[in-house]
C-alpha cells in the first residue's frame, strides 16, 4: 500500500519517492511509528539509526555532498548546504552527488550508519570522529565494518 505524503497528500508510491531525489529532502510520514516492536534480546540499541531515535521518515536527505535514503526526523537532520556527515540511517553516501544519485568517490558509500557525531571541521579539515561507525559489512573501502 502506497504511503500517504506529508507534504502533498497524494497518495505515491515507494518507487516515485525513492526516485524523487531532485530536490529530495521530503518528509514522506506524519505521526511517528505505527507499530514497533523491539526483542527484548537486542542489543547495541544506543546509537541505532531507527530503533534509538524516533520521528517520521525522511527520504533522499541530500546535503552538500553526502545523502541519506531513509532518515528519521528525530535523529538528525543536516541544513541543505552543511558538509557536516551527520545525518545517519539507512543508505549512506559520502562525496556523492545526492540530486542524481551519481558517485564522487565509490569509497565512502554505506548502508547502515549508527546515530554519531562526525561533522567536518572546517579548520583541521578533517571529520571529528576518526572512523564512522556503521552496522554490517556492505560499504566502500575507506570505511571499517561494525556490529
Amino acid at each position: 500500500m502506497p504511503l500517504k505524503s506529508s507534504s502533498s497528500k497524494k497518495t505515491r508510491s515507494m518507487l516515485a519517492r525513492f526516485q524523487d531525489m531532485d530536490p529530495g529532502r521530503r518528509i514522506e510520514t506524519t505521526g511517528g511509528a505505527l507499530q514497533e516492536n523491539i526483542s527484548p534480546t537486542a542489543q547495541n540499541l544506543g546509537d541505532d539509526p531507527i530503533f534509538s531515535v524516533g520521528g517520521d521518515l525522511a527520504f533522499n536527505w541530500g546535503y552538500t555532498d553526502n545523502g541519506c535514503r531513509i532518515a528519521l526526523t528525530e535523529g538528525y537532520l543536516s541544513e541543505e548546504h552543511s558538509n557536516d556527515d551527520n545525518t545517519h540511517g539507512f543508505g549512506n553516501d559520502f562525496h556523492v552527488d545526492p540530486k542524481n544519485g551519481t558517485f564522487l568517490h565509490e569509497a565512502w558509500g554505506h548502508e547502515i550508519s549508527n546515530i554519531q557525531d562526525c561533522s567536518w571541521n572546517d579548520h583541521l579539515e578533517q571529520h571529528n570522529c576518526g572512523d564512522v561507525k556503521l552496522q554490517g559489512t556492505d560499504h566502500g573501502p575507506n570505511l571499517q565494518s561494525g556490529p
